[in-house]
């Protein structure tokens, strides 16, 4: 496998054949924490990426394992104090997995184990009643609906402080779904670490629920410092996913060409707008890390266009990710790939520049791709 970026301190993706120790021992740097042969096993599919993937399996009836009902794997309690960390992973929840009323943690940052707080994780990726949720410090952050079966991309970056300083950010599926600032933590010599897995309390305490089993798979996990970015540590994806565009406008057009021809799927209808620099403006909705886009032009196969696209998050300050000439060969959409990476914005923006029989824009399709 090629090495990961400098500030990528732990690539967990199980292609390493000394990662697959389950259901032995946890791999090296980690810890075990389940009791059946069947609690944490690896396996050849499916998978996020590559040839191996882990699965995990709990039951109701397994032996308690450190204090509660539980197959994880955990990080080292020995993470500095005020760390700042990236943490990437893909989850797939198995077909059994069905609904249930008592929830189950599926991935958490554990306070440290001695000299801390004590109490609930400051932070958990669950399952409730059907939906992913957040635990952040006892506050419950919905974000929707689980599909069993598919592979569900997670980034989460903590800067681990009991002050205001702290932040989280979440991304899932490559869209930023949560931002907080604020403390992260409730102290101690120590950040919390991390440990993914199942862990289902109720079922030690006797609380009601209507399943007996629980069953996922996790892969292409990959730890960070403050060094790393959102790229380094996400599952990898390759740009071709086409982000949704909630709305257009566009700097200048003509009545008869306004800018939401340029999104409605249909390539005989267009925008346009004259002069250097007009612009056409597409809106995502939301901030998502985009990567790329696709731009199809009215007699793009007699002409070329000059132009740029420059990406936001406020729809005010923007930044170029793009420059370039499209082929004068084409009257189908062509996808440009961002040469600054892949930013996190909500906005695109395509600048027109010029082409070589007037000074019109006219863009008869447009569309953002993301990871």
């Amino acid at each position: 496998a090629a090495a990961g970026p400098t500030g990528v301190q732990r690539t967990l993706d199980w292609e390493q054949s000394s990662d697959r120790t389950l259901p032995t021992a946890a791999p090296p740097q980690f810890i075990k924490q389940w009791a059946t042969p069947y609690g944490a096993t690896n396996i050849t599919g499916p998978t996020r990426d590559g040839a191996h993937a882990a699965r995990f399996e709990l039951r109701k009836s397994d032996p308690v394992v450190s204090s509660s009902k539980r197959a994880e794997i955990s990080q080292r309690d020995e993470q500095p104090v005020g760390a700042d960390r990236w943490y990437g992973f893909s989850i797939n929840l198995d077909s059994t997995w069905s609904y249930d009323t008592s929830a189950e943690i599926v991935s958490q940052w554990h306070q440290c184990d001695t000299d801390c707080p004590g109490g609930s994780p400051p932070l958990a990726l669950l399952t409730d009643e059907g939906r992913w949720k957040i635990d952040f410090r006892g506050q419950f952050i919905d974000l929707g609906p689980y599909t069993t079966g598919v592979w569900v991309d997670w980034v989460f970056h903590v800067t681990w402080r009991t002050d205001s300083t702290g932040v989280l950010q979440v991304w899932k599926n490559g869209e930023r779904v949560v931002h907080r600032t604020g403390a992260t933590h409730g102290g101690g010599p120590r950040s919390p670490y991390f440990k993914f897995g199942i862990y289902k309390w109720d079922w030690n305490t006797g609380a009601p629920s209507s399943v007996t089993q629980r069953v996922l798979r996790y892969d292409a996990l990959r730890l960070g410092d403050e060094r790393a970015t959102h790229a380094d540590v996400a599952p990898q994806r390759t740009c071709s996913r086409g982000a949704p565009v909630a709305s257009a406008s566009a700097t200048t057009y003509e009545a008869a060409n306004p800018p939401a021809n340029a999104v409605d799927g249909d390539l005989t209808t267009r925008w346009s707008g004259q002069g250097f620099g007009a612009a056409l403006i597409l809106d995502t909705g939301a901030v998502r890390r985009l990567c790329g886009a696709k731009v199809a032009w009215h007699r793009g196969d007699l002409r070329w266009n000059d132009y740029t696209i420059h990406v936001s998050q406020d729809g005010v300050s923007y930044t170029k990710a793009w420059e370039g000439r499209s082929s004068g060969t084409t009257t189908a959409p062509e996808t440009v790939l961002f040469t600054s990476g892949s930013p996190d914005a909500r906005y695109l923006k395509i600048s027109f520049w010029a082409n070589p029989e007037n000074d019109w824009a006219s863009i008869t399709e447009a569309g953002a791709l993301g990871l």
